[in-house]
């Protein structure tokens, strides 16, 4: 009996770890305040890359924990907006056998247009095998973002 259940798990988890990195799909434009915007004295502060992807990442994921998957498609890569339409997508992301708990920001690295990033995920799946029930999960996801016409964007890993 062990061994199903470890198995079971086994299978939640990788489930769970798939339709987070495809989940993993955004672009919104929540960002309070543009990279490069002019504080109340007038002048210039740069906004490093880390902080403006960090804003948008963890407002994305906001967006996901609350099931607002029309509004998490904001956040998505231009790219992936024209070969996927918003209704696709929420269709597909309100389908998953999950829901998102909590996402804390870990990590970011940048260079001048990319942005690589590590967010901690929280999750409860439900198990399709019997007596098993709900499950709670934690997994790390790594997240690729592109800087566009000034705005950070997720570029989601193929659907699975």
């Amino acid at each position: 009996m062990k061994i199903h259940k470890r198995r079971a798990f086994r299978a939640a988890f990788l489930i769970l770890l798939a339709g987070a990195l495809a989940a993993c799909a955004g672009n919104g434009k929540r960002n309070p305040e543009p990279a490069g915007s002019a504080p109340a004295g007038g002048e210039s502060v740069a906004v490093k890359p880390e902080d403006a992807v960090r804003v948008r990442a963890v407002a994305r994921w906001e967006t996901l924990i609350d099931r607002q998957f029309d509004k998490a498609y904001d956040y998505l890569s231009p790219g992936y907006r024209e070969v996927r339409p918003r209704e696709d997508y929420a269709k597909i992301m309100g389908g998953r056998p999950l829901q998102w708990t909590n996402a804390r920001f870990v990590s970011a690295t940048c260079e001048t247009e990319t942005c690589a990033v590590s967010i901690e995920v929280h999750a409860n799946f439900e198990m399709p095998v019997m007596r098993v029930g709900t499950v709670e999960t934690l997994t790390v996801v790594q997240e690729n973002w592109i800087l566009s016409d000034g705005e950070w964007y997720l570029v989601p890993a193929a659907d699975r």
